[in-house]
């Protein structure tokens, strides 16, 4: 653990609170320290939170870039999906921020996280492919969709019970298309 009003966990420890709440403890403390041996980048709190607000407001920017080409997604696919994982980029980034880079990198690719990061960065690169070389409209769309997936799978595993509670709606999803599936065939 660290000082009081620091934040703790730099390794990413198995703490029972959640990585976020252990990010955002000791954001707004009075303490003017710096912790440098989370954080390399020499950051005052300060500067993390306003780094990490602006990581996520310039991807949230990108994404309604890419949200506002959508509906022409046929002939901009190529800006769409730069837009859009540069977007998500920023708002996965964001958090190296808070955390410090190498304490973010340790965490994404531990062996909890490692599934969610393989998905994520390969749906990325994958889009940027099908889109930047293939100019596949077909394909890009496919993996930005697995790409919003895996980014709220990441949202989604920070909350508590979040992960749970996604297994069982992805259970009752699957469900209720298997059954509208099979009254439809069989009708």
């Amino acid at each position: 653990a660290g000082r009081p009003g620091q934040i703790s966990g730099c390794a990413m420890n198995g703490e029972s609170r959640s990585a976020i709440a252990r990010s955002l403890s000791g954001l707004w403390s009075t303490s003017n320290e710096k912790d440098d041996t989370c954080h390399s980048w020499g950051l005052s709190k300060k500067e993390r939170i306003v780094g990490f607000f602006t990581c996520l407001g310039l991807g949230a920017l990108c994404f309604a870039l890419a949200l506002a080409l959508a509906p022409v997604m046929v002939m901009k696919s190529r800006k769409f999906a730069a837009l859009f994982t540069l977007g998500s980029l920023f708002s996965i980034g964001s958090f190296s921020f808070l955390w410090g880079p190498w304490a973010h990198v340790k965490h994404l690719f531990s062996p909890s996280r490692l599934p969610f990061t393989l998905c994520y960065f390969a749906s990325a690169i994958a889009t940027l492919y099908c889109a930047l070389r293939l100019h596949s409209t077909v394909l890009t769309i496919i993996l930005a969709v697995v790409q919003i997936l895996a980014l709220l799978w990441f949202l989604v595993s920070y909350i508590p019970g979040g992960t749970s509670g996604l297994k069982f709606m992805a259970k009752l999803s699957s469900r209720l298309c298997a059954s509208t599936l099979s009254s439809t065939i069989e009708a």
